[in-house]
């Protein structure tokens, strides 16, 4: 599916570095009026105070360290109270998730999203269309998630590392996208309030309980890999050599092994594979594909996700009813727990009311 056609919006980008830089050159190539908000050289203003006519702005795109989203959210809240905001995830940390919601409360017309790229993906959509169609005889048994990048040399260059969520910062969120889009809605809030089977400190999460398949969630910043069997196949030869095979992505390296793999009662399984030709197309970032092993079917998706992403979540801020959000503040607070778990070796136990809380109306 491709992204809705641009109607020129005016947007501002509050918070200019790596993502926010990445949300205003998006935007911008896609013809839309882009204003910058941010304490460095180069933005237009230096606080979201400054901005003039608040209510000629289309939409507000927050992408400042996620301390200051709530106090950002506050501000633009108090200058244009029906304002449209994309939220760059985490929404925010746990003990402002209450604090959010009051702050919706008391603007029942706007209108606030978190950034979930993977949600939108095309590569996910034809991921989790094949897993329905072959799941409606054959019931899922396992599934398995894993985002590993060795992000040693970005944190020694100053990449921010999250101190609250943990090694669930970088891709927990991205890995719940992918999980929400592969279960049935009942299944998927169940395995939300469920205390993990084991969960590690590289972040491997193993859950299983009675009614759902076995679930295991995987990522490690250091480069190490832990399933290599389970998607080194749609590799080229020599990237599984240098990497996949020794299960180490070494220090300095861009290559990234992301997949989920869903493993149905018969054994068959399917595939998706994040960036397969890493090292065989100079376009790789934007090439997926999804493998069914039996019968053997293979597809590419080509598409850039956070483009593709960016854009459809800007035509749907547009079409929201007032007083909407999407914050799923249930995967804020899992993430928190595993974050919790990874540094204490314990998860936390929540209530009911604490698991299923809602901000607003969620989809």
């Amino acid at each position: 599916m491709s992204a809705p056609s641009p109607v020129e919006k005016t947007i501002v980008v509050v918070g200019l570095g790596k993502i926010g830089s990445l949300y205003a050159a998006c935007y911008g190539q896609a013809g839309h009026r882009i204003r910058t908000v941010d304490i460095g050289d180069g933005a237009d203003w230096e606080r979201v105070a400054q901005v003039p006519d608040p209510a000629s702005v289309d939409t507000w795109v927050v992408a400042t360290p996620t301390a200051t989203h709530l106090a950002v959210v506050d501000e633009i809240l108090r200058r244009q109270p029906d304002a449209r905001v994309l939220l760059e995830k985490p929404a925010c940390y746990p003990e402002d998730i209450a604090g959010l919601s009051r702050t919706v409360r008391r603007h029942p017309r706007a209108r606030i999203i978190v950034n979930d790229v993977y949600w939108h993906s095309e590569a996910v959509r034809r991921f989790a269309a094949s897993v329905r169609e072959l799941g409606e005889s054959d019931p899922i048994e396992k599934i398995t998630i894993e985002f590993t990048k060795n992000r040693e040399l970005d944190v020694a260059n100053g990449r921010f590392v999250d101190t609250q969520y943990g090694e669930a910062g970088y891709e927990g969120f991205h890995m719940l996208s992918i999980l929400r889009a592969i279960l049935p809605a009942e299944q998927y809030r169940t395995y939300l309030g469920a205390v993990p089977s084991s969960v590690t400190a590289e972040m491997r999460v193993r859950t299983t309980l009675p009614g759902l398949p076995d679930v295991e969630l995987y990522t490690s910043s250091t480069g190490a890999i832990a399933f290599p069997e389970l998607a080194g196949f749609a590799f080229p030869d020599a990237v599984s050599r240098e990497f996949i095979a020794p299960s180490a992505i070494p220090y300095g390296s861009e290559f990234r092994y992301r997949f989920a793999d869903v493993e149905l009662r018969s054994g068959n399984h399917v595939t998706l594979v994040f960036e397969p030709l890493f090292g065989a197309d100079p376009d790789h970032k934007n090439i997926h594909a999804v493998h069914v092993r039996n019968p053997a079917r293979h597809f590419l998706i080509a598409v850039n996700h956070f483009k593709e992403a960016l854009l459809t979540q800007l035509d749907l801020l547009r079409h929201l009813d007032e007083g909407t959000t999407l914050v799923r503040p249930a995967e804020h607070r899992f993430l928190a727990a595993l974050g919790s778990a990874m540094f204490t070796g314990t998860f936390p136990q929540t209530t009911e009311n604490e698991k299923y809380a809602r901000i607003g109306s969620e989809a």
